[in-house]
């Protein structure tokens, strides 16, 4: 029934009603309810219940030190000695003050009922040892030469399209591909895969471990037919002369590969493994996912050109049936085996939250048959705004115990000063950029720092969050409030300055809606923009025009 601490004046127990989920696990923006019973075998002046919820990342490296010693007989020698580097950092905790209860008798039972609503971006209970909201993208085409030994074989123009980078750990990738062979090698194959990669430090000490996921091959099309040397030749010629058949033809090229890779006509579907760990991005455990498009040519000593798209592992949308939002969310209160040597155990971002609006505060369930007496207090209802979410990272020697209760150790943080440079601190070491900025939003202390916000300052808040997928939303989400609502040409611009290619397009399709004098200047944004990047943004530029034409005439 729970945890049951003990002691001479009565017991004490924790029981967490089971969550209506898939495989009954604990899902972040849910509200987690229970009761704590507290029964009394003396007579007690007073009974105070406290509780507290707290999350952390834990690792541990192994390492080897060498040693130097001269043995009796004079000899050098060495020895070598495992050690053991440990470190944890806090990332969330809440504090529950349930309640007290005065002139206690021997034999009283008590019912103390909670309910905390868990912030939607928690990370997950993951486990890793080693002994030794729907995010499209569409990868803009990339034209590669094509060498065989020294010698031009010609190019390849190629792009991609995922249907969604935020994918649930045992669903499916939906991966649409296009190229355009206009080269003298002939393609043998394309393939694409899913690789992790898991690093976890420890004071100066670090590890990583890497793994291929998934793997699968492309149809073979029309278009990945190879050239006759004399189609080479005549190409590079138009090529290097820049002739309007040239650009004509570059053009078409860009039009029919935008079509193909949104009509899906060669599309794989890429399983997710479920045993995936989820992306995550902490102080002391970072975990990376990337998707790679490898074409093969047949031969030797030929180059083989590559699409990396970063992508998001999180939670099955199925986690998240029960809150209306169409992307799913995290488990968080799984149990977590004890760490074996060099092993990080970690919490991950969810892939998306849902609003505060679908998060229902469930009530508690009825008491165990044994309780069925004990006196009930009215239930605490803890908003996750209680809660202290990020901390400093510990570390120390030796494989745990006392060094690691000490390294627990809880810290209150200090009111932070209303700043751009204080935001951009809160930004890098958040779990959650995107609650600490709306945190800040909806601070009125905090609406100057917003208000003054220059472009450059615009872009340096972006580039502070470090987990790249998110970036077009902090964009998004901070730009209604920069400069009292005048958000401009500027901003836009400066924006897809700082973020990385694959985000350009996303970003410009969040911000561009907001931007005041798009019909002034929106030339200067599309002079900005690659031809690839044009013909995407096409359709934004036009609903954005129109909106803010319909606005002006109003």
């Amino acid at each position: 029934m729970g945890n049951s601490p003990s002691s001479s004046n009565g017991t004490l127990t924790i029981v967490l009603d089971s969550p209506q989920t898939p495989n009954s696990n604990f899902i972040a923006g849910r509200t987690l309810t229970g009761s704590v019973y507290a029964q009394a075998t003396n007579n007690i002046n007073q009974v105070r219940v406290e509780a507290y919820i707290t999350g952390k990342e834990r690792t541990r490296v192994r390492y080897t030190e060498t040693t130097s010693y001269t043995d009796s007989n004079g000899n050098h020698q060495t020895r070598h000695h495992t050690r053991y580097r440990n470190a944890e950092r806090s990332i969330y905790r809440v504090n529950v003050n349930l309640g007290q209860v005065e002139n206690v008798q021997a034999g009283s039972q008590f019912r103390f009922p909670f309910q905390i609503e868990l912030p939607h971006d928690l990370p997950s209970s993951m486990y890793m040892a080693r002994n030794g909201a729907s995010k499209q993208y569409l990868v803009p085409p990339i034209v590669r030469d094509i060498q065989s030994c020294c010698f031009n074989m010609g190019s390849i123009t190629m792009a991609a399209r995922i249907a969604n980078t935020r994918i649930g750990r045992g669903e499916t990738a939906i991966i649409d591909f296009a190229c355009k062979n206009r080269s003298r090698q002939r393609i043998t194959s394309v393939t694409v895969d899913i690789k992790q990669e898991v690093r976890w430090t420890a004071g100066y000490h670090s590890e990583y471990a890497k793994d291929a996921l998934a793997r699968r091959l492309f149809n073979r099309t029309e278009r990945w037919g190879e050239m006759s040397k004399e189609e080479v030749k005549a190409e590079q010629q138009s090529r290097q002369k820049n002739t309007d058949s040239h650009r004509d033809r570059k053009q078409q090229t860009l039009q029919t590969i935008h079509k193909a890779v949104f009509d899906g006509e060669n599309r794989v579907l890429l399983n997710v493994p479920a045993s995936a760990l989820q992306t995550y991005n902490g102080a002391l455990v970072q975990v990376s996912h990337r998707m790679k498009i490898k074409i093969t040519f047949d031969g030797t000593c030929i180059d083989h050109p590559t699409i990396t798209v970063p992508i998001y592992l999180g939670t099955p949308t199925s986690y998240g049936a029960q809150i209306a939002s169409p992307q799913p969310s995290i488990p968080v209160a799984t149990a977590i085996a004890t760490p074996t040597p060099s092993a990080p155990s970690m919490g991950v971002k969810p892939s998306a939250p849902p609003s505060e609006a679908e998060i229902d505060l469930a009530a508690p369930s009825a008491p165990p048959a044994e309780w069925a007496a004990a006196v009930t207090s009215a239930p605490v209802v803890v908003g996750h705004a209680a809660a202290v979410v990020g901390g400093n990272a510990n570390d120390f020697d030796g494989e745990g115990g006392a060094a690691a209760a000490q390294a627990s150790v809880f810290l209150p943080v200090a009111e932070v000063v209303p700043s751009h440079g204080n935001l951009i601190n809160e930004i890098k070491v958040a779990v959650s950029p995107s609650d600490t900025v709306k945190k800040r939003l909806n601070d009125k202390k905090w609406a100057q720092v917003f208000n003054a916000m220059t472009p450059m300052e615009y872009s340096s808040v972006i580039k502070a969050v470090a987990i790249e997928f998110d970036q077009p939303d902090i964009a998004a989400l901070i730009a209604p409030s920069v400069r009292g609502g005048i958000f401009t040409h500027e901003y836009v611009i400066s924006a897809i300055r700082v973020v990385s290619d694959w985000l350009r397009t996303p970003t410009i399709t969040k911000i561009l809606p907001f931007c005041k004098d798009l019909h002034a200047n929106a030339g200067k944004i599309k002079a900005e923009l690659t031809d690839w990047e044009k013909v995407c943004t096409e359709r934004d530029f036009e609903q954005a025009l129109a909106v803010h034409g319909q606005e002006s005439m109003a």
